[in-house]
């Protein structure tokens, strides 16, 4: 049920994305902008729920260069 939340969350950015897109006044294009912010931050706590309880991979994340580089001298 949680992915299907924020499956349509996703397609809600994509409506609202669409949409300030297409229109040309400025305030409504501020409001669109904070409703896609605050999204964002539901779809990424709905995300982390999900990792945390092991039923989505956690996503690839930039390799440590500095851990690398130790080891590698060890």
């Amino acid at each position: 049920m949680l992915w299907h939340k924020i499956d349509m969350f996703s397609m809600k950015i994509r409506s609202d994305s669409n949409g300030i897109s297409l229109n040309g006044r400025r305030d409504i294009g501020g409001m669109y902008t904070k409703f896609l912010m605050d999204i964002g931050l539901y779809v990424e706590d709905g995300a982390n729920i999900m990792i945390d309880q092991g039923w989505m991979e956690q996503p690839p994340e930039a390799v440590d260069r500095d851990n690398l580089a130790t080891e590698s001298k060890d």
